[in-house]
């Protein structure tokens, strides 16, 4: 079960990933973007911004050793 749940993480985190990069290459493109829409964009960059930070934290951060420790309590509570 626990394969299942990485293996979702791991997807997630690479459609966010490739989300953020799609989205600002397309923010970037000259003249895709009409005045009234410009807004909507730049937030929608902002929030895809935030959440690359968020997927690459867990995966390089404190959240992955955490989880990491977590498993290796589990594992020497079920050895006793």
């Amino acid at each position: 079960m626990e394969n299942k749940a990485q293996i979702a993480q791991i997807i997630v985190s690479v459609i966010i990933l490739v989300g953020f990069g799609g989205i600002s290459l397309l923010a970037m493109k000259p003249g895709l973007i009409g005045d009234a829409n410009q807004n909507v964009v730049l937030m929608l960059v902002g929030q895809w911004s935030t959440l690359s930070g968020l997927a690459a934290g867990y995966w390089l951060g404190s959240s992955s050793s955490s989880k990491s420790k977590d498993a290796t309590i589990e594992n020497m509570a079920n050895k006793s």
